[in-house]
């Protein structure tokens, strides 16, 4: 842990404990994930910092849920493992015009660290941005990132009515709570199983979630056996998200989605919601055409950026 960068406005080091406080007053998303999810390590972990030790930004790299696979050879040759990067700027003292671009430098440099002991394999840090922030859509595009893919994000109005759809068999639906590192393991494997390229949040990242407010997990089970799920956690309010969205191959086009999905929807509203959101990648058409016939409805775009290291 040491500086990066000097100059005659601010210090770029790496992130530290007492760092926590200052970083909640103008990100406390970022606070949060720094202080209590382990994926977020302190050497990857940037913080500009002026002559009185007054944090003017800050930025972070963590794993994509990709990286859990990188050890593994069982991806094909062209699979591309993500870093992904955020910066914020403390706003409410107007930072330096260049800390944004020199905060940047420091989480490149760092990716091109973790990427080194993987040589052969294709690794891209990426950052995701609402498709209406023009500004930092061009601050990226300055600086070697292209488009590589497009996130939808649906809402669902929870006030309209909600039509129950009934599971086949023996499938039951639980409020899963996962009490022990077991029951976890469970749940990211069946993730992992109901996933495109076989990967799932890590262990870390799941913790963080389930201490968040509000969170709950929707499971299928066939006896003790996970088939699908979805997980909600409050987004303020009024909303809920409703995520982590899955069906294992063998068990799907049987509405086992759709029940699960609207036994979620009528929690929330029973609960005092009055909206659920969910986001998908845009060139999953028949997922959109899931979520959309369950009256999810668009509600922003947001564009994924990268740069291949």
């Amino acid at each position: 842990m040491y500086p990066f960068m000097t100059t005659t406005q601010y210090t770029i080091r790496n992130y530290q404990d007492h760092d926590a406080n200052q970083i909640a007053a103008f990100d406390v998303t970022a606070m949060l994930a720094y202080r209590y999810n382990r994926d977020y390590e302190q050497q990857n972990v940037f913080c500009a910092v002026d002559s009185n030790d007054h944090i003017v930004g800050v930025g972070h790299i963590v794993p994509d849920q990709t990286w859990s696979e990188i050890e593994h050879s069982n991806q094909p040759s062209d699979f591309v493992y993500q870093l992904n990067i955020d910066i914020s700027l403390n706003e409410e003292s107007p930072p330096p015009e260049n800390v944004n671009g020199e905060l940047l430098k420091c989480l490149l440099n760092r990716g091109r660290e973790l990427r080194a002991g993987y040589p052969d394999k294709k690794v891209r840090v990426t950052h995701t941005i609402s498709s209406d922030d023009l500004e930092e859509i061009d601050f990226y595009l300055s600086k070697g990132f292209g488009t590589h893919r497009t996130h939808l994000l649906m809402k669902r109005d929870l006030r309209e009515d909600i039509e129950e759809y009934s599971l086949p068999g023996n499938l039951v639906i639980k409020r899963w709570e996962m009490e022990t590192q077991a029951e976890e393991e469970q749940y990211l494997a069946a993730e992992a199983k109901g996933d495109l390229y076989g990967v799932s949040w890590s262990l870390n990242h799941l913790r963080w979630t389930k201490n968040g407010g509000e969170w709950d997990t929707f499971t299928v089970f066939n006896g003790n056996e996970v088939v699908g799920s979805v997980m909600t956690w409050g987004l303020g309010e009024e909303r809920s998200a409703t995520e982590n969205i899955f069906v294992l191959p063998e068990w799907r086009r049987k509405g086992i989605a759709k029940a699960v999905i609207t036994k979620a929807l009528l929690f929330l509203k029973d609960n005092g919601k009055s909206e659920a959101t969910l986001g998908v990648f845009g060139d999953n058409g028949r997922a959109i055409s899931l979520y959309e016939s369950l009256g999810y409805r668009m509600f922003s775009i947001h564009l994924e950026f990268g740069k291949d290291l």
